[in-house]
């Protein structure tokens, strides 16, 4: 058997990936969410109040890249939090394995990356030569803005926010992991809430950066940042308390109480624990049942902890700052110029709210 080495060694162009490689990717992907393509809803919504781009291929593109950022993530957050269902089905990591599962999940960070060095310049040349269509940022027009200058600010935008989400969720996993040893020194509400802009409001801050590149209005992107970073916050406080109150939540994620069996320090659950320094039902959950499969196997008592943090006040405590939030939000979003009081931005703010009293 003759080997073509030569062939091998003379190319430094990547082989087509395997299907194989991106299974766990692959199947993650094709599995329905439960919050209706949230990410995408807020991208366009964002576009029509703000930026303006008439074009659909830009917002098509735009939201790809976030969704295989969004589902990367979601592949290697399932391994570091032991999940077991991800969108009611079995996740990823229990199909392929956790090595495959990594790989993969790491692997389309870059392919995320790459196509979006490459695709958006590549759109913003096509829209050059159409007359009308400015640089949002700079408020120049196109001809004299170099696309390489487009590639290097849509790598910056990208790498910075992979920071900021590895950054968070790197915060989530201390306090979960190390929750015996920071029992005396536990991260304000303030400090969750910093981990949570990092953690969770990345991808809404994508959507705005990204769409800044092509819009032709002159709107400073720096402005809307806040709104994104708010936004990103409110999220992550529904969700947090929707996993211990909602069943429909429970259904996704075969289990009640998902964010206690983990151990994860969730608003509610870090609320309670801040005013309740007592032994109660939920430290018994969190420091005497050591695992998660301990917790999962203890179904009485992460009801028992549910309970105490409704009777603590702390679920009332975070059902009252999403509202607060939303609010805040939406005067935020009506102090922009122009405001629309109809408007697709607003509904899906609106809609944040939107969730049963404890």
């Amino acid at each position: 058997m003759l080997l073509d080495i030569d062939r091998v060694i003379s190319t430094d162009k990547q082989d087509s990936i395997s299907s194989n490689v991106l299974a766990p990717y692959s199947y993650l992907a094709q599995l329905a969410g439960n919050n209706n393509n949230m990410r995408y809803r807020f991208l366009v919504a964002f576009n029509m109040r703000f930026f303006k781009i008439d074009n659909t291929q830009v917002l098509s593109e735009i939201g790809d890249i976030i969704a295989i950022f969004h589902n990367a993530s979601l592949l290697i957050d399932d391994i570091e939090d032991s999940s077991e269902l991800r969108r009611g089905h079995p996740c990823a990591h229990t199909k392929y394995g956790v090595p495959l599962t990594i790989n993969s999940g790491n692997l389309m960070y870059f392919v995320a990356l790459q196509r979006a060095i490459t695709a958006l310049p590549n759109l913003w040349l096509e829209l050059q030569e159409q007359k009308g269509i400015g640089y949002g940022q700079s408020g120049t027009d196109l001809t004299v803005v170099n696309p390489s200058v487009i590639e290097c600010k849509t790598n910056r935008i990208l790498v910075d926010e992979m920071l900021n989400l590895h950054q968070g969720q790197g915060l989530d996993i201390y306090w979960r992991d190390s929750l015996h040893e920071i029992m005396e020194n536990l991260p304000t509400i303030e400090e969750y809430l910093s981990m949570v802009m990092n953690k969770t409001g990345g991808l809404f801050r994508l959507s705005v950066k990204l769409l800044a590149l092509f819009s032709p209005s002159p709107l400073q992107v720096e402005t809307l940042i806040p709104l994104a970073n708010l936004l990103g916050i409110i999220y992550q406080i529904r969700d947090d308390y929707l996993n211990l109150i909602d069943e429909r939540y429970f259904g996704m994620k075969g289990v009640a109480g998902e964010d206690l069996i983990e151990g994860k320090l969730s608003l509610p659950v870090l609320h309670c624990l801040l005013h309740n320094e007592e032994k109660s039902a939920l430290h018994y959950v969190l420091l005497d049942l050591k695992t998660s499969e301990d917790r999962k196997n203890d179904p009485d008592s992460i009801a028992k902890a549910i309970l105490f943090i409704k009777e603590s006040g702390s679920l009332k405590f975070t059902y009252d700052l999403l509202q607060e939030y939303v609010s805040k939000a939406l005067q935020m979003l009506g102090s922009f110029p122009e405001p629309d009081d109809a408007c697709k931005l607003r509904e899906i703010v609106v809609s944040f709210s939107n969730v049963m009293e404890p």
